[in-house]
């Protein structure tokens, strides 16, 4: 058996495919840890699915290829788990719904499956979401909530729609995790779980064989635990060299004041302020704005209704509108909220969404990015949003404010977690739409300067 380094939760995917490669661990070794930190955990699971026999038997192929100098890429041989919405070859997905139990078994891999499968990272499994990803606190009435991993005193939420990618990760039961983000769902639990998350720019990774919610705004992104970690595994994804020069940095960056910093929980608000501080004392300069962009969105989505509601409902309202009774209540919900939107305000919405995002962008020259709290509240417990209708919605509403409106004013975004608090607090980055390698490069350098 491999002798473990004593680090090994604190190791990042890439450090831990050095060591692969350098023969100081063995994939099969690898696999069975963190199998073994599966079963043995008593809760309830990330997973939903655990692939142990597949998952072994790649550990294997990938031991021989690594053995014959015939490594495919510096992740051969890393565990990475996928929430329940990707099409992965010879199982099922659920999506979080009892509605699609008796879907059929996907024939082929959803596309970014297959090229992290290229590349010889190992599906480990498939991770618990919200019912068909539709909420951002993280639960499920039907298949269970995986308890937040950071706060223990009682059980919380872990954060949505990704909560078992992001808490397999925490618990260290992967050494990667993917998600989707169609209004936080990646970003969310990465902060509620001290990870890093990648909202991908609209379109930048393919959604095909990944199971839909709004296909206006569905994106595909990485949880890890390191920056270096979410730029190997967006090149995979995207496919794109990275032609976005960045060599010299703008030294000023942009707080978005107004909304987004409004009603704080008075621990992330210290936690912030003191982020600005530790920038402020490197010589970079913050200018703080309220963005009449933003602020005009939030009162838009607030009158009109969501884009996100609205598709959802016309994605699933034929399987939805006849089974109500099995539904998670707090999802269908929403559901019937976006059945009741109409038509003209999507329109409506739409038109506004270029002409604001558009007015944003001209804003965002010449700062290294856009900042915020990634979410302004704490994890609230998961017993008092599943009781409580008003609740739920309260916290839900909370928790995707700063991360939404990234989406609905298509922006790429990446959230950090603050380390020097015992807390899970994320500060989240944006930039425009299109400029995920710039991010990546400007979070990298602002990350060595937080943390």
């Amino acid at each position: 058996m491999t002798k473990f380094p004593r680090n090994i939760y604190s190791l990042s995917a890439k450090e831990i495919g050095k060591k692969l490669l350098n023969l100081e661990l063995c994939p099969i070794d690898l696999m069975s840890f963190y199998l073994d930190k599966i079963e043995s955990y008593h809760f309830t699971s990330p997973y939903i699915e655990v692939f142990k026999t597949q998952a072994l038997k790649n550990a294997t192929l990938s031991k021989k290829r690594i053995l014959n100098n015939r490594s495919l890429d510096l992740l051969d041989g890393i565990p990475i788990a996928w929430k329940d919405l990707f099409d992965i070859s010879g199982y099922k997905t659920h999506g979080g719904s009892k509605l699609l139990i008796n879907t059929k078994i996907a024939k082929n891999n959803s596309t970014v499956v297959q090229r992290t499968l290229a590349k010889g990272l190992i599906p480990i499994g498939k991770t618990r979401t919200v019912e068909f990803a539709l909420g951002g606190l993280g639960t499920n009435k039907n298949y269970g909530t995986p308890e937040n991993a950071v706060i223990t005193d009682t059980p919380r939420v872990p954060g949505g729609s990704s909560s078992g990618s992001a808490t397999a990760l925490a618990r260290n039961m992967c050494a990667l995790a993917v998600g989707t983000d169609t209004g936080g769902s990646v970003r969310i639990p990465a902060a509620w779980n001290k990870l890093y998350g990648l909202k991908t720019s609209y379109g930048k990774v393919p959604t095909q064989g990944v199971l839909p919610l709004s296909k206006s705004l569905d994106t595909v992104g990485p949880i890890t635990k390191s920056v270096e970690d979410l730029n190997l595994i967006y090149s995979i994804f995207s496919q794109e060299k990275d032609h976005q020069q960045l060599n010299i940095f703008n030294k000023k960056i942009l707080v978005a004041r107004g909304t987004p910093c409004s009603n704080l929980d008075k621990e992330i608000e210290i936690v912030f302020e003191n982020v600005l501080s530790k920038i402020s004392a490197t010589g970079i300069k913050i200018d703080e704005v309220i963005l009449s962009e933003m602020e005009d969105m939030y009162k838009m989505l607030s009158e009109l209704g969501t884009l996100v509601t609205f598709e959802a409902w016309n994605q699933w309202k034929h399987l939805v509108s006849k089974n109500k009774e099995d539904v998670d209540p707090n999802v269908l919900n929403r559901m019937l909220a976006g059945s009741t939107v109409p038509k003209k305000n999507i329109t409506k919405l739409k038109r506004e969404q270029i002409i604001l995002s558009t007015k944003l962008y001209s804003k965002l020259k010449g700062y290294d990015a856009l900042i915020m709290p990634t979410v302004p509240i704490l994890p609230p417990k998961i017993k008092e949003v599943e009781e409580k209708q008003k609740i739920y919605n309260k916290y839900n509403i909370l928790a995707l404010r700063n991360t939404s409106i990234g989406n609905n004013l298509p922006l790429c975004g990446i959230s950090i977690p603050y380390k020097d608090s015992s807390l899970p607090i994320g500060i989240m980055f944006y930039r425009k739409l299109g400029e995920d390698y710039s991010l990546l490069k400007v979070v990298k350098k602002y990350d060595k300067i937080i943390n």
